[in-house]
């Protein structure tokens, strides 16, 4: 069994698996909408106290993987995209914002929903220099950012969690699809990956993540093919095994042990209820070093390949 489909298998396992489509983002700032589009109230979803706060995790539709181009998430993003200010100077704040109302003018078009409704009631009102005190700190600046309908927001029912949202990012995802093709991971015909997910939480690697597959140069491909299709993965499996890995690479998570430079995670190849069964089930291991992954040999027939940097 490969790595990729070892890690595709933990994540069928995982106790409190995000659905495929969504991730678990860190969301710092939360704005409760009027049915009108206008703010009712702005909310730090952070934990901790003072220099010490944190933004909290938080389930939200998987975000796109940005490279150098400009590209809005779905019904969030961060302060840049959704609302036109960042901490520092960057040129590109208003294309960013542009883009992000741009996307959502065409894909809430039509909608009855209150919610949605009320999101683009506010996109269409907002003005950066609306940006101020006391509502809006420069703590503020650069977090990411969800909404809810102010009659929701004390129910933790947030606008991307509504069933209109949530059967539009459905469509949403799924219209972006490529043709089907026998998965590489799985065996199983699907829509192939065009970008797989980034993998984040490796010592030394990029705050925003890192790749196992890419073909970001030409000398990487082959007879024509582009990005993804090089490797056919599909969709759901690229985004099990990025899922899985980047919850066994979280800040506090049981299944790492950080060595030197090496992020080393491992994982039980099936559940086990009992000591025996559980050392019979030889845990699989991956370790990254710097985003460099390599395959290592292992003597145990009984464990999955091991990856050491």
């Amino acid at each position: 069994m490969s790595i990729l489909a070892s890690l595709a298998r933990a994540y069928d396992r995982l106790p409190d698996a995000p659905p495929f489509g969504y991730s678990s983002q860190n969301v710092g700032v939360i704005v409760g909408l009027k049915d009108d589009g206008s703010v009712a109230s702005v909310t730090r979803w952070q934990d901790g106290e003072g220099k010490k706060r944190k933004p909290r995790p938080m389930l939200v539709p998987q975000p796109v993987k940005r490279t150098a181009g400009i590209a809005p998430n779905f019904l969030w993003d961060k302060t840049s995209y959704v609302l036109g200010v960042t901490a520092g100077v960057d040129k590109r704040t208003a294309e960013e914002h542009a883009a992000f109302k741009d996307r959502h003018e065409k894909v809430l078009e039509g909608t009855d929903d209150p919610g949605l409704k009320a999101l683009l009631l506010f996109l269409r009102a907002w003005t950066p220099d609306r940006f101020v005190a006391p509502d809006w700190t420069d703590e503020m600046r650069d977090q990411n950012v969800v909404f809810a309908l102010e009659s929701d927001r004390l129910d933790k029912v947030w606008l991307h969690g509504r069933p209109a949202a949530k059967a539009l990012w459905t469509r949403v995802a799924g219209g972006a699809a490529a043709d089907a093709q026998v998965c590489l991971v799985t065996g199983e015909p699907g829509p192939v990956a065009r970008l797989h997910p980034a993998i984040k939480g490796v010592w030394g690697g990029q705050s925003s993540g890192g790749s196992i597959v890419s073909f970001n140069l030409d000398a990487f491909t082959s007879y024509g093919h582009e990005q993804g299709d090089n490797a056919p993965i599909s969709e759901a499996a690229a985004f099990a095994y990025t899922t899985a890995l980047n919850r066994f690479l979280e800040r506090g998570s049981r299944h790492r042990i950080q060595i030197g430079d090496a992020s080393t995670v491992f994982w039980a190849m099936r559940r086990g209820s009992k000591w025996r069964r559980r050392r019979r089930a030889c845990s699989s291991v991956c370790s990254v070093t710097r985003g460099r992954l390599k395959p290592k040999k292992r003597k145990s027939r009984k464990s999955a390949s091991c990856w050491k940097g």
